[in-house]
C-alpha cells in the first residue's frame, strides 16, 4: 500500500466512526500476533486525555498537531514520532479533518538496545543520552520529515499490521529497528539532539535521598543505565556539583538532624549517615558547617531547651 493509499484508507476508517470514542482499534488480520496493537486517534470533540499503561509510539501519519507529554508541549509533524514508556501523561488536542494520528501499544517491554551487542564509544554516549532520556523524561521525541527512510519504514510496518502478509512480525520486528537506528544516525550526522533534553536534577536527588547511605557513584550510574564515568561528568556538567557533593550534602543534612535528637550518639550517626570512621565524618562535617559535631548538638540542644545534665 502506498502512502497516499494508506492516508486514504485511515481516513476512511475516521470517516466511518460512529461512536464517540477517543480512539479505535485497529485490529490485525492475523489473530496471533501479539507484538503491539494500533490504534486510531478519532476527529471527536474536546480534548483525548490518556496515561500509557505500557510502551507507546505516537506516529503522526498526516498534519501537523501539538501534543502535551507529561506537562509539555510537543509539536508533531507529518513524519514525526514519540515513544513513551509507562505511566506518561498526555493530551491529544482537537484535530482537523487533515490529522492522521496512529498508536503502537506494545503488548511487552521493548528494548531496542539490549539487542545490539556491542557500541563503539561515539555510538554509546548516543546510547547513555537515550537511556538517561527514558529513565529521566520518559519519552524520545524522533524527528522525521515527511519522505525520510524512517517515516517510509513506519508507513511500511502499519501496512504489514493491516494486511499480515507472511513472517509479518519477524518483518516488523527488523523495520522498527531499523526505523529506531536511523532516526539516531541521521540527526546524529546532522548535528541534531536526539532529543530536547535536560538533566533532571530531581531525579538524581530524589535517588540520593532513597539511598544516601549505602550510595556508590558505580550503582547509581547503573540506576540512570549510563557509563560511570559519563554519568560522573553529566552530574558536574549539569550541576555544578560532584557526584560525591551532592551524596555529602545529602548526609550533612542528616547528621544535623540526628544530632538534635538526644537519643543517638554521635558514633550511631556516623554510621546511619554513611561514614566509616569518625575522623573522616569530623573532617566533613566541619568542611560543611565550619564547627564541630559536639558544637552543634550543644547549640540544637540548648534551642530546644534540652538538658541532659
Amino acid at each position: 500500500m502506498t502512502a497516499a493509499r494508506l492516508e486514504q484508507y485511515l481516513a476512511s476508517v475516521l470517516q466511518a466512526i460512529s461512536t464517540d470514542t477517543n480512539e479505535v482499534c485497529l485490529k490485525p488480520v492475523n489473530s496471533t500476533f501479539d507484538l503491539f496493537t494500533i490504534y486510531l486517534e478519532n476527529h471527536n470533540t474536546g480534548l483525548h486525555r490518556y496515561q500509557t499503561a505500557r510502551q507507546t509510539i505516537i506516529f503522526m501519519v498526516a498534519g501537523t498537531i501539538n501534543i502535551k507529554i507529561n506537562g509539555k508541549n510537543i509539536r508533531l509533524a507529518t513524519g514525526n514520532s514519540v515513544f513513551l514508556e509507562p505511566k506518561c501523561e498526555y493530551d491529544v488536542p482537537r484535530q482537523t479533518k487533515e490529522d492522521i494520528i496512529v498508536k503502537f501499544e506494545f503488548t511487552n517491554h521493548l528494548n531496542f538496545l539490549n539487542a545490539i551487542a556491542k557500541f563503539n564509544d561515539d555510538e554509546q554516549k548516543i546510547v547513555s543520552q537515550i537511556k538517561l532520556s527514558l529513565k529521566t523524561e520518559r519519552l524520545l521525541y524522533l524527528k522525521n520529515s515527511k519522505l525520510a527512510k524512517p517515516t517510509q519504514l513506519m508507513r511500511r510496518i502499519v501496512d504489514e499490521y493491516l494486511n499480515q502478509n507472511l513472517f509479518t512480525s519477524e518483518m516488523i520486528r527488523a523495520e522498527l529497528m531499523m526505523a529506531f537506528l536511523t532516526t539516531i544516525r541521521n540527526q546524529k550526522l546532522s548535528a541534531l539532539p536526539l532529543v530536547n533534553y535536560e538533566f533532571a536534577e530531581t531525579a538524581l536527588d530524589q535517588y540520593i535521598d532513597e539511598n544516601f547511605a549505602h550510595i556508590t557513584l558505580e550503582q547509581t550510574a547503573k540506576h540512570f543505565g549510563l557509563n560511570p564515568n559519563y554519568f560522573s561528568t553529566l552530574v558536574k556538567q549539569k550541576t555544578g556539583k560532584s557526584f560525591v557533593e551532592h551524596v555529602d550534602e545529602r548526609r550533612m543534612q542528616e547528621a544535623r538532624t540526628l544530632l538534635a535528637r538526644p537519643d543517638i550518639s554521635v558514633r550511631d550517626i556516623i554510621a546511619q549517615v554513611g561514614y566509616s570512621g569518625k575522623s573522616f565524618f569530623y573532617k566533613k562535617f566541619n568542611e560543611y558547617y565550619h564547627e564541630t559535631p559536639v558544637q552543634m548538638r550543644t547549640e540544637l540542644f540548648r534551642q530546644a531547651n534540652i538538658n541532659l545534665k
